[in-house]
């Protein structure tokens, strides 16, 4: 049985993840299985979407971070490996120098992805295989800085968008309201036509979501309505200590919570399905099939 081990590194608003898989030849076809992820809560979003650049302490941060990851992927013996960086470093002014600074100090070359790259990556989750014929989805992810949406139906990607609305970023109220209204307008666009819609949620919050309801795949908008109304009346020591959460989930918990329920709103979706995705994840499928013709399948 032939091995591969490799590993992606997400540079998201929020965190910054490091995902190690093995893949596994078995019959022809590629099989993968993840070994060890670690999130660091860097939160560099808070910088980019409130001052409009990374700060050089963050900067100097993300670098320490970035040197520490390489050490670990060269221990753990990932034969391939890719950083990838989304709109906190994209939006930032000093964006080039922050790749700069820290491929000098770690070695770490940074690839800023835009929106399509992340979706790309995304499909290359074999998602389809969760899809029922006669529904449509709308992958949703949101993040520190961004709401990315894909549509599809019947294995189909019928459009894919970018809103700047995330757990992050700070906006007047006429751009939130702007930001809105140009979902509303692209939902009615793109998703009108379909009587059946779910959303495919995706990104660390959607997954501590389902781990906390233990909907193991599946949360409904009711369910998700009742612990938003739970949630928000805790004080923010009742978070921690009642759902065992950390301090940086319990800060951005509830703006996706929300962010979440007035999507399922403006869509007519009932449900969210969680598959446990993640742009690491796309990261590494991409990764090997440009190493492969095999076919794909995970554990």
């Amino acid at each position: 049985m032939n091995i591969k081990r490799l590993g992606a590194i997400d540079i998201g608003s929020n965190s910054v993840r490091l995902l190690i898989t093995d893949v596994l030849n078995y019959h022809g076809k590629a099989i993968f299985k993840k070994d060890s992820l670690i999130r660091t809560p860097l939160k560099l979003g808070e910088d980019t979407f409130s001052k409009g650049f990374i700060s050089e302490q963050k900067k100097e941060k993300l670098a320490v971070l970035m040197e520490s990851y390489k050490g670990l992927l060269q221990v753990n013996d990932a034969e391939i490996w890719r950083a990838c960086a989304t709109s906190a470093i994209r939006e930032a002014s000093n964006m080039n120098e922050v790749i700069s600074h820290v491929a000098a100090r770690s070695g770490v070359e940074i690839d800023v992805i835009d929106s399509k790259d992340e979706a790309r990556y995304i499909l290359a989750n074999s998602i389809d295989e969760l899809l029922d014929e006669d529904r449509a989805y709308i992958y949703t992810d949101v993040g520190g800085g961004n709401t990315e949406m894909v549509i599809f139906y019947q294995n189909t990607e019928i459009a894919t968008e970018s809103f700047k609305l995330g757990t992050l970023r700070t906006l007047s109220l006429e751009e939130e309201n702007s930001e809105w209204d140009r979902m509303k307008e692209w939902l009615i666009e793109h998703s009108r036509v379909f009587n059946k819609i779910s959303l495919i949620g995706s990104g660390g919050n959607i997954n501590k979501l389902d781990s906390l309801l233990r909907r193991c795949g599946r949360i409904r908008r009711e369910e998700l309505v009742s612990f938003a109304g739970k949630f928000k009346k805790m004080s923010y020591e009742e978070r921690l200590l009642k759902y065992n959460i950390n301090l940086n989930r319990a800060d951005v918990l509830l703006p996706a919570i929300e962010i979440y329920l007035r999507v399922m709103k403006l869509s007519r979706a009932l449900v969210i399905e969680t598959p446990i995705i993640g742009v690491a994840d796309g990261i590494i499928k991409d990764l090997y099939l440009q190493h492969s013709n095999l076919q794909t399948e995970n554990i």
